[in-house]
């Protein structure tokens, strides 16, 4: 979390327990993706804990180095291709895996440019109200949001699986409630809201348990 330490090993410890819970759940291959979605969050929070002990009460001083790499790389990079290649990989409907394509490419084309700025030396991360404010170097970065959008939150509304697109209209709303409450430091405050989405994860999980047993010749997978 962006508040602090124990907030972030905090919640990397509950949801890395639903990141096991989900990924217990998966009965093919393809669903792989989509159930670890969980465990990259909780990753993430594990390294932003350990960046919060790195910064050792050095609010002012900005911080260096591959824990911030890494939030930034997953967050900015990895999640715009991660989200839209994992919703089409689970879902079962051509119309609706042709809608997605379009985004797994454009969360690809995001994924490229993103890396040539999360990889710079020059990224660095700082505490802003008591929250972490993770700079990239771009100069327009606000330029970056509607593909962000797009690939994040959109792809989840073109699904055919209730709780897919409930984690999609969710995960929208955390996403502009943490612009609207935290501006300067949005991203990482997002990801906080993001990561305990993760709920909704592993009800689609549940459900599909649900159906196949219940419907085990015409259950979706």
């Amino acid at each position: 979390m962006c508040f602090s330490a124990e907030a972030s090993f905090a919640g990397a410890a509950v949801v890395g327990g639903l990141g096991v819970a989900t990924v217990a759940q998966v009965r093919r291959p393809r669903q792989i993706p989509y159930a670890a979605l969980p465990l990259g969050f909780a990753a993430h929070q594990l390294a932003e804990g350990i960046t919060w002990l790195r910064l050792d009460g050095h609010e002012a001083t900005p911080l260096h180095g591959w824990w911030v790499h890494f939030w930034v790389i997953y967050a900015w990079a990895l999640l715009p291709l991660w989200l839209p290649l994992s919703i089409w990989l689970i879902e079962p409907d051509d119309t609706r895996r042709r809608r997605l394509l379009p985004l797994v490419v454009l969360g690809g084309l995001m994924l490229v440019f993103m890396l040539t700025g999360a990889l710079r030396t020059d990224i660095e991360v700082r505490v802003i109200d008591s929250n972490l404010d993770y700079v990239l170097p771009f100069g327009r970065p606000v330029l970056l949001a509607l593909p962000y959008v797009a690939t994040t939150c959109v792809s989840g509304l073109l699904s055919s699986f209730k709780w897919v697109r409930v984690f999609g209209v969710a995960n929208l709303v955390a996403l502009s409630l943490a612009a609207i409450i935290k501006a300067a430091d949005f991203s990482s405050l997002w990801c906080t809201f993001a990561a305990f989405l993760s709920v909704i994860i592993l009800l689609h999980f549940r459900e599909q348990q649900r159906l196949r047993q219940d419907e085990p010749a015409s259950a979706p997978t």
